[in-house]
């Protein structure tokens, strides 16, 4: 199901979807025992950032919070949320967690900043925004760090930057690079780096990457998908390559699942794809074991939770799946989801700008909401969300 573009904003009509509108329409509407005292164990896991790109508001921004270790609470950070481009679509972040890069569909830029290992407070950098053009919507960072790509929604240009050491982004000289006449909508790399992956209507491109140049060599032919794909993700071995779609159904969204070659990048669909999730799925996250697969499914409120198999790539839906996504109030989809690097917490941001937290059952990859559930993020119009891990 879709809605009509507010005439304000400049989106990739596929990604721009119904919990995307209706996040920006409400926006404008706005004991006492004789037993020895025993010292609990301390807390156990990371301690992470979370950020999300909330694309309501003028300037739009990037929310931040710092994750307790033992529970998966957030508490917002000092000074957020952050000020960034206009209609802010999708975040990345360098593998060090030291920089932070937002693009911006309206403005047409990515803005870039440094991220305080301390408290994780948002730097802009002195050369952001980088310009891009109107429609870009979608982020890629390379595994070491050193290369951003962006793609836009509008013309289905895909733009490729260097990134230096403080972070700052500098223009590859084949930068863009037109993939053809019609919208992207989706880009993410495999964990190698050596493929980067493309959605555009009906089909999923395959680049193979200068792992040093980090320039692209262009495929020799795309792979059919559904159509009105959203996200696409890895498992952490590049065995698989998964793609989130809306397709035509308004009754559920298809995951593509695809074997990747290591030598070649060519992909094959495993055995039974694509699988079924809830309407709508704007965003996919794999769990860091690589055990398990989340679909935030905006239109129906929920989220879809599989297991994967890790030598034939099938899914298998989890008992209990389609969960609840649990934001507040009646506009309340998810539209982002990612897993937290210690594999124990999944968050969610829901179109009633709040932050859904779970806990991940490591056995069986079931979610359950912790306490606190959802958190208010502070901020308007939340469209993806990541997790950077303190270093």
């Amino acid at each position: 199901m879709r809605c009509a573009t507010p005439r304000s904003l400049v989106l990739n009509p596929l990604r721009w979807s119904l919990g995307a509108c209706l996040a920006l329409a409400l926006v404008v509407t706005g004991c006492s025992s004789s037993s020895p005292t025993v010292t609990p164990p301390p807390p156990t896991g990371s301690v992470n950032f979370i950020y999300t790109a909330n694309a309501a508001g003028s300037p739009g921004t990037a929310a931040a919070f710092v994750s307790d270790p033992a529970s998966g609470a957030l508490t917002a950070v000092a000074g957020s949320p952050f000020a960034a481009g206009a209609s802010p679509m999708a975040l990345a972040a360098d593998p060090g967690g030291k920089s932070l890069y937002v693009v911006n569909s309206s403005s047409g830029n990515i803005s870039t900043f440094s991220i305080s290992q301390t408290t994780g407070a948002l730097t802009a950098l002195g050369t952001s925004p980088v310009p891009a053009e109107m429609g870009v919507d979608a982020l890629a960072l390379d595994p070491t760090g050193k290369f951003l790509y962006a793609v836009s929604g509008s013309s289905g240009n895909l733009y490729e930057f260097s990134i230096d050491s403080g972070g700052a982004l500098r223009s590859l000289a084949s930068s863009p690079i037109l993939i053809g006449p019609v919208t992207s909508t989706a880009i993410a790399i495999d964990p190698s780096g050596k493929f980067l992956f493309v959605s555009v209507e009906g089909n999923l491109y395959v680049f193979t990457r200068d792992l040093s140049a980090g320039t692209l060599t262009p495929p020799v032919a795309p792979v059919p998908i559904d159509v009105g794909a959203h996200a696409i993700a890895t498992d952490p071995a590049g065995k698989f390559v998964l793609v989130a779609s809306s397709g035509h159904s308004t009754l559920f969204g298809n995951l593509s699942v695809f074997s990747l070659d290591s030598t070649t990048g060519v992909l094959t669909a495993v055995s039974g794809s694509p699988f079924r999730t809830g309407v709508d799925p704007l965003s996919v996250s794999v769990d860091p074991s690589g055990k398990f697969v989340y679909t935030a499914n905006t239109a129906d409120v929920t989220i879809s939770a599989f297991s994967l198999n890790t030598s034939t790539g099938v899914l298998t839906q989890i008992s209990g799946s389609p969960f609840p996504s649990g934001g507040q109030g009646t506009i309340n989809g998810p539209m982002g989801i990612a897993a937290d690097p210690s594999g124990r917490f999944v968050y969610a941001c829901n179109a009633s700008n709040d932050i859904s937290a779970f806990q991940l059952n490591s056995q069986t990859g079931a979610l359950t909401q912790i306490a606190g559930s959802p958190f208010p993020s502070g901020a308007n119009g939340p469209q993806g969300i990541i997790v950077v891990k303190k270093n």
